[in-house]
């Protein structure tokens, strides 16, 4: 498909016969990145849905196949976006984040860089600014085992209705990575939500639910009465290992690695830990070899973390998000995110 991925290709909703080859036959029989829209009662309304930014990250899109078999009602004209088909069918399929030796997808929006990935991202944000949607959300999963909640920029009642239909946790962060979200207006707010892990039973009905309500309400910008209460997080930080840093995920210290972690330390997502609760170990550059970020600055990694030994712990009770066990991605993104009580 070469250049034709640089954009965006209209294409139906899978036929009976596709639907019957099956939706990894469906993805390599499309031209390329695919936009596939639904009329709705107010077709002059609209609503977007992404996915598959990350290759690797399918419950939006197995949610959608799903949908598609007999589609709801829409309240608007809904839209929907599979993006990085490239790296979802990439050796075997939902393998790779994004492409060997391409960038990170959601990390080019509102950003200048060459090649597809930055091409794409600007065709997705031009035809999102064309249709003035009345709301967008980002479907995605984390790298590593956990329960859903939503990220947005801005913590306001339209950003708190979209994320509480599909999730009980909402982050309100201040980092700028160039994603999506990062594009939201007063006009069109745009949430993400981390549906849980790709390999989680539960991730495919959150994004299955949610999408259900976000296409058939006829209001998706005012909290809904719900079976549970939004939990807020606001400002999340980011901690990182320094360039070149080296990571390994046992039971015991690893000679050589700068930070070793247990390999079931997923199990910590979104559970509050108690000050001096111990994650791993550190290597020869303790602390050194960590890096901290909240949108605003850098906070001295002393204020969150201290070292007792040879081991990493807990300055302040805390509560930490996106664990990933992933060592691709835990180094080329980020360990994990935390905020303190």
């Amino acid at each position: 498909m070469g250049g034709a991925r640089m954009r965006l290709h209209s294409v139906p909703l899978p036929s009976v016969e596709q639907r019957q080859r099956g939706l990894m036959d469906w993805l390599g029989q499309l031209p390329g990145p695919a936009w596939l829209t639904l009329p709705g009662r107010e077709p002059d309304r609209h609503r977007v849905v992404v996915t598959l930014l990350h290759g690797n990250e399918p419950s939006g899109v197995r949610a959608l196949w799903q949908l598609w078999a007999e589609p709801p009602q829409c309240a608007v004209t809904t839209h929907f976006c599979l993006a990085n088909l490239d790296a979802a069918l990439f050796e075997g399929g939902f393998v790779h984040r994004h492409r060997p030796g391409q960038p990170d997808m959601n990390r080019c929006f509102g950003r200048a860089g060459a090649g597809e990935a930055y091409q794409l991202t600007a065709a997705i944000a031009e035809r999102i600014a064309e249709l003035a949607p009345e709301a967008v959300v980002d479907l995605h999963n984390t790298s590593g085992s956990g329960p859903s909640f939503a990220v947005t920029i801005a913590d306001t009642e339209a950003h708190r209705a979209l994320s509480g239909l599909f999730t009980e946790r909402m982050l309100r962060t201040r980092v700028r990575l160039g994603a999506l979200m990062e594009l939201t207006t007063p006009t069109t707010p745009i949430v993400t939500i981390e549906c849980g892990g790709a390999l989680d039973p539960a991730s495919d009905e959150v994004a299955r639910a949610g999408l259900t309500r976000f296409m058939a309400l006829d209001s998706v910008l005012t909290e809904q009465p719900a079976t549970w209460q939004l939990d807020c997080l606001y400002d999340p930080i980011r901690v990182q290992l320094m360039p070149a840093g080296k990571i390994r995920y046992r039971a015991e210290p690893v000679f050589g690695a700068d930070l070793t972690l247990p390999p079931d330390i997923e199990r910590l997502n979104f559970g509050w830990l108690p000050a001096h609760s111990p994650l791993g170990w550190l290597g020869e550059r303790g602390l050194a070899a960590l890096a901290l970020s909240d949108g605003l600055g850098r906070p001295p990694v002393e204020s969150l973390f201290y070292q007792a030994g040879n081991e990493l712990r807990l300055a302040k009770d805390s509560k930490l998000f996106m664990i990933t066990t992933n060592p691709t991605i835990a180094l080329s993104d980020c360990l994990f995110y935390m905020v303190v009580a």
